[in-house]
């Protein structure tokens, strides 16, 4: 009963704020087109003994090199405040690995765990000043799907 109540409210927690998303790009211009520097993977430098880390819009959310981004799922609003979006990749990387990278790798970054949920579809939550990024990493046959969602967080004005 109770797992059933937390899959409820983070459900609505997920479904909040893909419509903020989706309301946010609506009163924003969207961002034409053509590739942007920002789109590039960049190549962050480490240690030979650490994975190596891509960047894509979101230039404080590492993404493991061996994943590929399918661009025709991917969606990302920017504004002079805030970008916001999903960014969907794929490739053939074991999920527990993946989980491992991003509670390795995200807090280098400022972003802190608020909660992981563990299943079939596994979800990571992170928090980072204004900002939440949810990762969600499913695993299939021969491949690991991985969505990233950034959205700013909500706050009452006080």
């Amino acid at each position: 009963m109770r797992e059933a109540n937390l899959k409820k409210v983070l459900m609505a927690i997920f479904l909040n704020m893909l419509i903020f998303i989706f309301i946010a790009g609506c009163a924003t211009d969207i961002q034409s087109e053509r590739e942007t520097p920002t789109e590039k993977p960049q190549i962050v430098q480490e240690s030979v003994e650490t994975a190596i880390s891509l960047y894509y819009d979101f230039k404080d959310v590492p993404v493991p090199k061996e994943l590929d981004m399918k661009k025709e799922k991917s969606f990302v609003f920017q504004t002079t405040g805030f970008t916001t979006g999903l960014l969907t990749f794929s490739g053939n990387v074991e999920s527990d690995s993946l989980i491992s990278f991003f509670n390795n790798k995200m807090p280098e970054d400022g972003w802190r765990l608020l909660s992981s949920f563990r299943s079939l579809k596994n979800i990571l939550f992170f928090q980072k000043e204004n900002r939440f990024c949810i990762i969600t990493i499913v695993s299939k046959t021969f491949t690991t799907d991985v969505e990233i969602l950034v959205t700013p967080s909500f706050q009452s004005g006080s």
